[in-house]
Parts: C-alpha cells; sequence; structure tokens
C-alpha cells in the first residue's frame, strides 16, 4: 500500500513539473510570436500635403491623391506599415531633415543640390511645369509676361525655376511665392497676372473646378523635373531607399504606376 502511494506521489510530481515546464514554453512561444510579429511589422512615415490635388490631399477629411495610392501599394509590396504626417511643403523638408519622417511624397524633383543631401529612390514621374493664365489672356510667349504680377510655391522647385526663368529671360517680373494658396484661383480672381506651376496639376484643378484660366504653354526645359523620393544619407535611409527604389521599378513593370496616374490625371505621367 505504502510503495503504490510513493509511485502515485512520484507521477503526480512528473505531470506536475511536465505541465510547468509546458506552461513556460508556451509562454516563451508566444513571447517570440509577438516579438517576430513586432519585428515583421516595419513602419515608414511619408510627409505629404493636404492642399496639393491631384497629387496629395485632403477632401472630406480623408487623404488622398496620386502618392497617397503610390505609397499605399508601396506599402503592400514593401511590407511597410505606412504612416502619413501631413504638412505644407515648406516644412516638409524640414521634417525630413529633423528625422520626424522618412521621406517626402510631394512631387519633389531630382535636383543637383538634392542629390548632395539626399538619397534618391527610382523615379516615379516625369513632370514640366507652365504658365497658368486667364483664358481671355494676351500672353502667348514668356515674353509677354515681363513685368507682370507672377505666383509660384514657396520652397520648392517653382520658386526656384521661376527666379531662373526670370533671370534668362530678363522679365523683371514681380514675383509672390505662396505656401498652400491654390494658384490657379489667385490668376483667375486677378490677384496674379500668371502662376508657374506642375502642369499635370494645373491641368487637373482647372478641370475639376471649370476655372476661367487655361496653361499658356511656355515653350522651355526650364521647369522639366524628375519626381523621385527622397531619404536622408544614412544607413537606414539607403536600405530605405534601396528597397522602395525595387518595388517602383515593379509597379514601373507591371503596370500599376501608370494606372494610378491615368486615374488621377487622365494621362501618364509615369514615363519620360
Amino acid at each position: 500500500m505504502l510503495k503504490n502511494m510513493k509511485v502515485a506521489i512520484l507521477l503526480a510530481l512528473v505531470l506536475t513539473t511536465t505541465m510547468l515546464f509546458a506552461g513556460c514554453n508556451t509562454t516563451e512561444d508566444v513571447k517570440a510570436d509577438e516579438s517576430t510579429s513586432k519585428e515583421v511589422e516595419k513602419v515608414i512615415r511619408v510627409g505629404t500635403g493636404g492642399t496639393y490635388s491631384p497629387w496629395c490631399f485632403k477632401e472630406n477629411d480623408k487623404l488622398q491623391g496620386f502618392e497617397v495610392d503610390v505609397w499605399n501599394e508601396i506599402g503592400k509590396r514593401a511590407g511597410y506599415k505606412v504612416e502619413f504626417t501631413v504638412s505644407k511643403f515648406s516644412g516638409l523638408v524640414g521634417l525630413l531633415d529633423a528625422g520626424q519622417i522618412d521621406t517626402v511624397a510631394h512631387q519633389m524633383s531630382i535636383t543637383k543640390e538634392r542629390q548632395e543631401k539626399y538619397n534618391f529612390t527610382e523615379p516615379y514621374a516625369y513632370s514640366k511645369y507652365d504658365f497658368i493664365v486667364k483664358k481671355d489672356s494676351n500672353y502667348k510667349k514668356i515674353e509677354d509676361l515681363k513685368g507682370k504680377k507672377v505666383g509660384a510655391w514657396l520652397g520648392g522647385n517653382g520658386e526656384k525655376t521661376l527666379r531662373a526663368l526670370n533671370e534668362e529671360y530678363k522679365l523683371d517680373l514681380d514675383m509672390s511665392f505662396y505656401d498652400g494658396t491654390p494658384l490657379e484661383k489667385e490668376v483667375e480672381i486677378g490677384r496674379l497676372d500668371a502662376c508657374w506651376q506642375g502642369a499635370i496639376k494645373s491641368q487637373t484643378v482647372i478641370k475639376q473646378g471649370n476655372l476661367d484660366v487655361k496653361l499658356m504653354g511656355a515653350n522651355t526645359e526650364i521647369g522639366s523635373e524628375i519626381n523621385a523620393y527622397p531619404f536622408t544619407k544614412s544607413e537606414e535611409g539607403k536600405e530605405m531607399s534601396d528597397n522602395i527604389s525595387k518595388v517602383i521599378k515593379e509597379m514601373h513593370e507591371d503596370g500599376t504606376l501608370s494606372e494610378l496616374s491615368k486615374k488621377w490625371f487622365d494621362l501618364d505621367t509615369t514615363k519620360k
């Protein structure tokens, strides 16, 4: 009898110990799974604008546009959770430099100065600038704008190239630079004689708003731009830039970028 009791007690101890170890292993497995899950979920912080239709804008408090669709697709393919930060264009580069975002999605163009400072991805779009004038305007060529009041976006390629045009053509322009103001409306109501900005954006906004303005058709290489995403020149920035470049190439090859461009612009701006 005593012998049987000892055996029973021993068996109970073995069973309890086994259960304890099993419990520990289960807990460790759960923790390992959670840790792996967290490692897989990579976050990328993308800065974009809220008033730059159709590239990036908010409507009914919903962020949308070509840039947003492109980045949502990039996130799926590259395994990133995309977190958007909305700001005026002039503030986005500052956020990037301060490490508060990882890249800028706002029709940002590659320039020599920017290449010295940032790692750019594979280009995803190509675009040109043009002047927007009233429909009944007599302005037909660049020289017609001499001495006129012309606006452009503050801090972007628009400001830089307008200054270059002003110097090259000796236009003596009265230049004004804006951040977040609908420049086409400023021309329509007569506050500006013309504005200088991306032709694709202008064309879309004019059509959507049925505005009393038009593209002038400036024939100049100044303002032609290649759009890509900038990342800081750090190890992490280079890794992100390389990963995103691979995805952009895939999206070019399978036609996804072309489809998104046609959706938002009614034309394909993803090819030269």
